[in-house]
């Protein structure tokens, strides 16, 4: 049929060529409007042909199929190509489209164009949002092409508020047209620093199109003394023996069973302008289930397979067991709720207050709080302890002993209350934070300045004080909303605390040991200190102990089951996901502003007790490679030695 057209043409040209007007000039095919890559079962094709002579013919044709195109306006001619017409499915790869022009003097213009039966690479990775890198474990990445393609690039970025690092390869170290990325490690010493919560953006090209996903947080803390003991199918927001309370990287809010790692999924948070973060929302396990904070200002629980509205337009304070405590955000109203029963009784009112409402709950239910209106602590009954000049902060309780802290614009001064009523003076320290004391089975952990620092210090059970750290520097205490004052201190009063970017452990007659870097946050319970960094429970290793290890059944991969660190994710299975990441050891005692405005800044690590449950908040994840990935990646190990690196900056 195009043969017979263009004879025709020809016929054509050579009568009017005959004419004394007859003058033969170029045809010109220009600005062909074509979708580069094919995504649909129609072409549509629109072209500029034009010539000092009348255009009479224009055609397109693709893979066999030759269609007519039709005049439009401004000289333009434009159809579309049916590609059902071909009996089959367009193979993957490159394609030729060609447009020819006749002019009624029988000149002819072409063009092409190559269009792309296309799907772009996909990524592989090996740390899901809320993910940990941990000791023994390097980030490697790929990019697997779809054929006839090959990948050209991969690079991976790791941006952090203290450095960034990227690494990247190209075709010269493919192997069957993919790249693969692994990050380099020389002895102790991996490329990505230690210690930091990062965003990673990954991006990989085939030379035609590319692929690009950012994810976060993902955070690295490798420290020896860390044991991976399990990985929870979200940021771990609290645990216990048998139970993890999560929030995944889709805004979903759930307990899961350790042993058998089943979800029961609560609820999904809001999303979207004007809703804080998911950062925002922290909470607690009870022993009929959990209660929790929303972004969205709301206070919720699950009792017993039900979800509650507990309160709106409120913060929640503090969870122990069967009780919470939650002031409303203008903090001139403060409840204590029964989870159980869904009961609410007020246990402080005070109309326009802008006085930040501070509790704590004992195991039985007794609550103690404090207020800047007043110089006492206010105990079950009404009873009172301590009258002291300036701000009094969050109260501490044990069930025994009682602290407390007052702040005079210079410092705060604490004290503690013995069962027998005793007022002990404990120190000052150089600090307006709240988060400056613990107390747990009649020893109390307390920040002292030195005159230029604060030190760290424990007050034993029968009455002596010892002087915990000596550092340069400040320390203080690992806390987190809802577990101010309670995770750090052991049955045998070892205390918990961080400096310069680094957690000890210290006790009295030692010096402190160095367990971890300063992320997640760390707790004991049950006889051992843990520490949770995103979606990563660790158990410290006593001194000497064995390096950090993942058991092979000890993995939880959202939706899919168990899982091992070699195993990658496709980018259709994780989300993009913008994060901003702050790392609060001592959460703020100020009050939330009326807009909830305070709530969004603090990325909670929570954690709760076996018995009673009480909360815990963290943020992180893990993935790896799909099968035969560990074979091919062995063969490129040699090629990988030789990837370009770019050295961390800071």
């Amino acid at each position: 049929m195009q043969a017979y057209r263009r004879h025709v043409g020809t016929a054509i040209a050579l009568v009017l060529s005959l004419s004394a007007e007859a003058a033969h000039a170029a045809v010109t095919v220009e600005n062909i409007e074509v979708d580069r890559f094919i995504e649909s079962e129609t072409i549509p094709v629109r072209v500029a042909a034009s010539s000092p002579d009348d255009i009479y013919y224009v055609e397109a044709e693709f893979e066999g199929i030759i269609i007519e195109l039709t005049p439009a306006e401004d000289g333009y001619f434009e159809g579309s190509f049916d590609l059902g017409e071909l009996g089959g499915a367009l193979p993957y790869g490159p394609h030729v489209l060609t447009v020819d022009a006749y002019s009624t003097f029988g000149d002819v213009g072409s063009a092409q164009r190559t269009l792309h039966r296309y799907a772009p690479p996909t990524l592989g990775w090996n740390v899901l949002p809320n993910g940990t890198l941990t000791a023994g474990q390097r980030f490697d990445a790929k990019c697997i092409p779809t054929p006839p393609y090959q990948c050209t690039s991969l690079r991976a970025e790791f941006r952090s508020a203290d450095g960034d690092v990227t690494f990247w390869t190209d075709e010269r170290w493919s192997q069957a047209g993919r790249l693969y990325l692994k990050e380099s490690q020389w002895g102790d010493n991996y490329e990505i620093p230690s210690g930091r919560t990062y965003t990673l953006t990954i991006e990989a090209s085939d030379g035609v199109g590319g692929i690009s996903r950012t994810i976060g947080p993902i955070h690295v803390d490798r420290s020896p003394r860390l044991t991976v003991v399990q990985r929870a199918p979200g940021a771990i927001l609290d645990f216990d023996a048998t139970r993890f309370l999560v929030l995944d990287h889709h805004g979903r809010i759930g307990i899961s069973e350790r042993a058998t790692q089943a979800v029961t999924w609560i609820e999904t948070m809001p999303q979207g302008e004007g809703i804080a973060p998911l950062s925002a929302v922290y909470g607690a396990l009870t022993p009929s289930g959990a209660v929790y904070q929303t972004m969205n200002g709301y206070i919720r629980s699950w009792v017993n397979g039900s979800r509650n509205a507990v309160a709106r337009a409120a913060r929640l304070d503090a969870v122990n067991g069967d009780t919470a405590v939650w002031t409303t955000n203008s903090d001139d109203w403060a409840v204590a709720h029964t989870l159980s029963t869904g009961t609410s009784r007020t246990i402080w009112f005070s109309t326009g207050s802008r006085s930040p409402f501070q509790a704590d709950i004992t195991a039985s239910g007794g609550i103690y709080f404090g207020t800047y209106e007043s110089g006492s602590i206010v105990g079950p009954g009404g009873s009172l302890f301590g009258d002291h000049e300036g701000n009094l902060q969050r109260p501490i309780t044990d069930g025994t002993n009682v602290v407390g802290r007052w702040w005079d614009g210079r410092s705060s001064s604490s004290y503690l209350y013995t069962a027998d009523g005793e007022e002990v003076f404990l120190g000052d320290s150089i600090t307006s934070s709240s988060a400056g004391l613990l107390v747990h089975a009649g020893h109390a952990g307390f920040l002292k300045t030195d005159g230029a620092v604060n030190q760290v210090w424990l007050r034993t059970p029968d009455g002596e004080q010892h002087q915990i750290s000596s550092f340069a520097t400040s320390s203080q205490f690992d806390q987190t909303k809802l577990r101010v004052g309670h995770d750090g201190l052991s049955d045998a009063g070892e205390v918990l605390f961080l400096n310069d970017g680094k957690r000890y452990i210290g006790r009295p007659g030692g010096a402190p040991e160095r367990i971890s870097t300063s992320l997640g946050h760390g707790r004991w319970l049950d006889g051992s200190w843990y520490v949770t960094i995103g979606n990563t429970l660790f158990q410290v290793a006593s001194a000497g102990g064995s390096p950090a290890r993942l058991a092979a059944t000890a993995a939880f991969a959202p939706e899919v089951g168990a899982e091992v660190l070699s195993t990658s994710f496709t980018g259709d299975e994780l989300l993009d996901v913008p994060v901003s990441v702050r790392d609060l050891h001592e959460p703020d005692a100020l009050p939330v502003s009326s807009d909830g405005a305070e709530l969004t800044g603090d990325d909670a690590d929570t954690g709760g007790d076996l018995a009673p449950a009480a909360a815990g908040c963290s943020a992180s994840g893990p993935a790896g490679s799909p099968n035969g990935a560990a074979a091919l990646a062995a063969a490129l190990s040699g090629l990988l030695a030789l990837a370009r690196r770019s050295r961390p900056r800071s």
